[in-house]
């Protein structure tokens, strides 16, 4: 039987929560809304603390792929006290349904290039080597976060993927889909985030913005169009999320 973790109770804006991000420009559309700043480098890495919405946050840039995100991760959680990690970033959407600048909420994230099949260990959302859970509070709290207001996106939550390798053909979304069906999106570096989160017993939610669907002819936006959108929408949602969180801790428990 798949054991799943339990997250611990806890308030979530009782310290500080972590805001990683994979590109330049999304970080910087955070470290636009934030206030307070104060840099520290850790190990070649940059971390700033900072404020958003009065709640302190560390804001961090991972680079892409799995070592990378990993890497900061560790850094990030072995330095400072966070009561929740927030991974922001971009995607490919797996369903035709999708469109450019949708949204996916992580319920659970995989890594879609991990393969022990030789050793007769399939590979799947069921795996508990290779695949790990949000917390459904911090996933309740970011679904009602970015359903209000009358946004021209609609907000997926459900099960994404992770790999080293740019997913652009419609052969490697089916070999994806035949082994992960349920999947949403794949990308680079939240179940590398994921893993050493559940290893630190951190809380965390991924949050990815659509850049292309790639079973889909008609994405309407270049990447070097959609970057600096997303980016700065993603940033409004994370204030947006981060308040959501706040407004948490007062009501009763």
């Amino acid at each position: 039987m798949r054991s799943i973790y339990v997250w611990p109770e806890k308030k979530w804006s009782d310290n500080m929560i972590a805001i990683i991000g994979a590109m330049q420009p999304e970080v910087d559309a955070l470290l636009a809304l934030s206030t307070e700043n104060n840099t520290r480098v850790i190990s070649n890495h940059t971390f700033v603390v900072g404020k958003l919405s009065q709640t302190d946050v560390v804001i961090a840039l991972s680079g892409v792929a799995k070592v990378a995100a990993a890497t900061t991760t560790t850094i990030l959680l072995e330095h400072f006290d966070v009561d929740g990690i927030i991974n922001i970033g971009t995607a490919g959407g797996l369903l035709k349904d999708q469109k450019v600048l949708d949204v996916v909420v992580s319920t659970r994230v995989a890594h879609h290039d991990a393969d022990l099949t030789a050793f007769g260990i399939a590979k799947g959302f069921d795996s508990d080597r290779f695949a790990y859970n949000s917390d459904p509070r911090f996933v309740s709290i970011v679904e009602q976060a970015l359903g209000e207001g009358e946004e021209a996106f609609k907000v997926w939550v459900g099960p994404m993927v992770s790999g080293d390798q740019f997913i652009a053909s419609k052969q490697q979304v089916e070999a994806i889909l035949k082994d992960f069906p349920t999947a949403m999106c794949c990308e680079m570096e939240a179940a590398a985030i994921a893993q050493v989160a559940t290893i630190y017993q951190i809380p965390f939610v991924v949050i990815r913005s659509l850049s292309d669907i790639t079973l889909r002819d008609d994405n309407h936006l270049s990447f070097e169009e959609y970057l600096p959108l997303a980016s700065k929408r993603s940033a409004q949602w994370v204030y947006k999320i981060i308040d959501q969180l706040k407004e948490s801790t007062k009501k009763p428990v």
